[in-house]
């Protein structure tokens, strides 16, 4: 499976037909739950994985975030304009509390189970 999920930090991308997934300001639980999920399946198509982290180049992030079929970000970031933005989306989830955003979107991951179901309505899409 891990020759099949490529990570891509800023400012770095990749022309290889994929599905992508842009993670935005995850904690290392969270990145840890993703790969958890990534590990349950047996067999996958390629996935690009673009983490952005606060201090890495905003006009990357919305280059990815235009090129991605997911987005997961922290709801807790500190960065509270990236945090409403990426909320506002169609295609985002988010671990953590959105407080006053809650309203706008309630795609929130909880645990490892919604990662994979995630996932894989991301591969069904995709095939």
């Amino acid at each position: 499976m891990s020759d099949k999920v490529l990570l891509v930090t800023a400012p770095d991308d990749t022309p290889i037909d994929a599905i992508r997934i842009l993670l935005v300001d995850l904690t290392p639980e969270h990145t840890q739950l993703i790969s958890d999920a990534l590990n349950e399946f047996t067999s996958i198509p390629n996935i690009v994985t673009y983490i952005w982290r606060q201090g890495d180049s905003v006009d990357w992030l919305l280059d990815k975030k235009h090129k991605s079929h997911s987005i997961i970000f922290n709801a807790d970031s500190e960065d509270h304009m990236i945090t409403g933005y990426m909320a506002a989306q169609s295609n985002s989830q988010y671990f953590g509390m959105l407080k006053t955003l809650r309203n706008v979107n309630n795609n929130a991951i909880y645990n490892v189970n919604d990662c994979v179901s995630l996932i894989n309505n991301l591969i069904i899409r995709y095939e």
